[in-house]
């Protein structure tokens, strides 16, 4: 039997998680819907893009430029500090739901992991699991990009 490995990865996971966090909060404007980043701290010279919504991404800008030359690109760019406390906290929501499919994944990192599906499958495609969690990874954990 050939191995079926699925590849999780939350697409700008801190920018989503940032906003579905001041969403909680009470915060009306969802940052995936602006041009907007999450970045170090320029003050001390650590201002690089971490992660950008898809309008700041429209605009050019990329992950790891620094926030000057991001700003160049989009004047308006509004940027968030991280949270990566937050982070590990959304990371382990991710990792709950997807234990529900295989007990056997990989960590790759805080957004990304590997399931292996080889003995989960049964009646189902890779496809219409991957779709499946997909959805509920959109649904449950409102993150999407």
């Amino acid at each position: 039997m050939n191995r079926v490995i699925l590849h999780v990865d939350v697409n700008n996971a801190f920018l989503s998680w940032t906003a579905i966090e001041r969403l909680k909060n009470g915060e009306t404007l969802d940052i995936r819907t602006i041009p907007a980043v999450i970045g170090g701290d320029e003050d001390r010279r650590s201002g690089i893009v971490l992660a950008k919504s898809m309008p700041a991404k429209k605009c050019g800008i990329v992950t790891g430029e620094t926030l000057y030359m991001a700003r160049q690109k989009c004047p308006g760019l509004q940027v968030f500090k991280g949270d990566y406390k937050k982070y590990g906290y959304y990371s382990n929501q991710l990792y709950q739901l997807l234990l529900e499919y295989t007990d056997k994944i990989e960590r790759f990192s805080i957004d990304e992991c590997f399931l292996d599906m080889t003995h989960y499958l049964m009646e189902r495609t890779p496809m219409e699991i991957a779709k499946e969690i997909n959805q509920r990874v959109k649904k449950e954990l409102r993150l999407y990009s």
